[in-house]
């Protein structure tokens, strides 16, 4: 087992433990309803995901045409550092877009329509929207020349992250927003599943909250327990099919 992979299953695991231990809301939907489309979900976008980059990815890494931007940072802590910021800003500012165009939100509504939110939630996405995601992210790895490591230590964090801000842990507020302030926390992630859509423009971060802050979306929860999660249109569970052609509705 691949160290992303011992990330993902260990993740899951622990908040998934803790969200059935410390639930935030009680969910009507059983676990099966919750987990399951998610979970194949996931698994479909980790091949597809897998066919589709290893190749480029590869060029990428072995061309010799253009090394990249931080080929001239010669302190490996700052090229780190650089590098996690990178692909990090570029996470908030390709969920932002999916928020802002009619054709990219039909993808992204895939991951919107959970009204139950859980650790597995965060594969909740559709594969079309997954695939397209790596476009501009391939081109900003070669462009600055980010090195396997560098995308290894920040996907690692990133997995780890996505699990803990989807969970259902009822972490105590105090504690959620003081985190809030740097990382994307459960509370602060919640608001930006509401059904309510002033609310749901907000909070696009993936690792780092201070995103939000920087470009003016930031937003935390005053009644985190009041927030219904969904979308209003899709009030009943969609089972894998129903999430795949969903973005071919004309809702």
């Amino acid at each position: 087992m691949d160290w992303e992979s011992l990330s993902i299953v260990s993740s899951v695991l622990l908040f998934g433990f803790l969200e059935n231990i410390f639930p935030f809301f009680d969910f009507k939907s059983t676990f099966n309803q919750r987990t399951y489309p998610n979970v194949l979900l996931g698994v479909i976008n980790v091949i597809v995901n897998s066919l589709t980059i290893a190749v480029v990815l590869d060029w990428i890494w072995r061309q010799k045409i253009w090394l990249g931007f931080l080929h001239w940072v010669k302190l490996p802590w700052l090229s780190i550092c650089i590098s996690f910021l990178l692909l990090d800003l570029y996470l908030y500012v390709w969920h932002r877009m999916m928020h802002s165009f009619a054709f990219a939100w039909r993808f992204h509504k895939v991951h919107h329509t959970e009204m139950s939110m859980n650790t597995s939630t965060a594969y909740r996405f559709h594969t079309v929207e997954v695939i397209s995601s790596n476009v501009p992210k391939l081109f900003l790895i070669w462009l600055f020349g980010i090195q396997p490591v560098h995308i290894l230590i920040y996907e690692l964090t990133l997995v780890i992250e996505l699990v803990f801000h989807h969970s259902n842990w009822a972490i105590h507020k105090k504690v959620d927003k003081y985190l809030s302030y740097i990382i994307v926390t459960p509370n602060f992630h919640r608001l930006h599943h509401s059904q309510i859509f002033k609310e749901s423009q907000s909070n696009y971060a993936s690792f780092f909250s201070f995103w939000d802050r920087i470009f003016k979306s930031y937003s935390y929860p005053k009644y985190p327990k009041q927030i219904k999660l969904g979308l209003p249109q899709h009030s009943y569970d969609l089972n894998i099919l129903k999430l795949i052609l969903l973005p071919l509705k004309n809702n």
